[in-house]
């Protein structure tokens, strides 16, 4: 329970806060006040009796219409955008273009952690991640089989760059090339690099990386190979 004192305390508070709270009703902060007058001030029409009113009044101007002879002008004047605080305009931008970045770059995330939470998409992930990773492999292996196979015929150098290993140009002469043969590399994508390197193969030399067998020849290879792909042989 509580004490008569402690009653006509929290009266006495009640009542000091209503009154707080009339008397800011009754006289508005400075800052408030201007704020209000001078959003009034923007929002009222120029009346008849401004000096440049009626000059364009003189001129043939009548209210509600646009300037210009084919009223081909703005309807109502610039707006005016009313800064509130000590900051350059160069620095807002630059403030609101950083917050925009840092949204959308937690926007990212989100979607990313998304995705990682969403069983299709990671099994599409990963199978995309093993398919990248044979995809490599198997053209290592090629560029290997075309380079000990070309050099059997004493070919001193591949039909294209990209044919053989890496590995065979980084020799000392070969040094002042490296930039030019990187951009060889890059012609094609490794799909497209490791499709043209077996149809060599299988064309020039009746082999097949996925069977690891040469055959006697292309008749030998079509009846016995079981196709063109990796795909075709899983099964």
């Amino acid at each position: 329970m509580f004490s008569h004192s402690s009653k006509r305390q929290a009266e006495m508070e009640k009542k000091k806060k209503k009154k707080d709270n009339e008397q800011r009703a009754r006289f508005k902060p400075v800052k408030e006040v201007q704020k209000e007058r001078l959003e009034e001030g923007l929002s009222t029409a120029i009346s008849s009796s401004n000096i440049g009113f009626s000059m364009l009044q003189k001129m043939g101007y009548k209210p509600g219409t646009s300037l210009g002879k084919q009223n081909q002008g703005r309807l109502e004047p610039v707006s005016v955008e009313v800064k509130s605080d000590r900051v350059g305009l160069g620095w807002q931008e630059m403030i609101a273009e950083h917050r925009k970045k840092c949204e959308e770059r937690k926007q990212k995330k989100r979607n990313k952690n998304k995705d990682d939470a969403d069983p299709e998409k990671y099994r599409a992930r990963m199978r995309s991640q093993r398919q990248e990773k044979y995809l490599q492999q198997d053209l290592m292996k090629s560029q290997r089989v075309c380079y000990q196979m070309d050099s059997k015929q004493d070919l001193e150098e591949p039909v294209e760059p990209w044919f053989w290993p890496s590995y065979v140009f980084n020799t000392e002469e070969e040094e002042d090339d490296c930039e030019e043969e990187e951009e060889d590399y890059t012609e094609f994508e490794p799909e497209e690099q490791l499709n043209i390197l077996t149809a060599y193969l299988r064309s020039t030399y009746c082999y097949c990386i996925w069977c690891g067998t040469v055959y006697d020849d292309e008749r030998d290879l079509k009846q016995n190979c079981p196709g063109v792909t990796r795909a075709d042989h899983d099964d």
